[in-house]
């Protein structure tokens, strides 16, 4: 998969010479928007690029809610797969995909599989979690070849 991709590249580097920065951009732009998509999926199906499932959340005790039904966690990184934090970077070299923020904070705990913030007890102590690496952004098997067909794509557009 990656030996496709390399040969490739210097065919796809001289042909991104030849075009305008402009244009550039808005391949870049295109190939962001495909790779936020697919991870956005991937996120939302609590699975891993590779195609293992995420590591599951914790049981949480059963909590009530103010008319005592009770509270079911649902799936897991909701705000992460969303559009507003998931940004995608044009640069003149190419594009990045990732977190920004407070957002950015999060991700990484996940990404990595560090210890995060959880809360504070009555007494003002800090409580911290340990939490499983669980990779968020990546490319996936689907991923390469989804950029090498649009990259065909606007080869033949021209």
């Amino acid at each position: 998969m990656d030996d496709t991709f390399a040969e490739l590249e210097p065919f796809f580097a001289a042909y991104l010479n030849r075009l305008g920065p402009a244009q550039r951009r808005k391949i870049y732009r295109k190939i962001g928007m495909e790779l936020r998509k697919a991870n956005a999926k991937r996120i939302a199906a609590n699975v891993q690029p590779d195609g293992s499932p995420m590591q599951a959340r914790k049981p949480r005790p059963r909590m009530k809610d103010a008319r005592g039904r009770i509270r079911r966690s649902g799936k897991m990184f909701r705000k992460l797969r969303q559009v507003k934090n998931l940004k995608i970077r044009t640069m003149g070299d190419g594009v990045s995909v990732g977190y920004e923020g407070p957002v950015a904070r999060t991700a990484r705990v996940h990404q990595y599989g560090l210890r995060g913030f959880v809360g504070r007890t009555k007494a003002g102590k800090v409580v911290q979690a340990k939490y499983p690496a669980r990779v968020l952004l990546d490319f996936g098997p689907d991923d390469v070849g989804a950029i090498t067909g649009l990259a065909l794509h606007f080869i033949q557009d021209q």
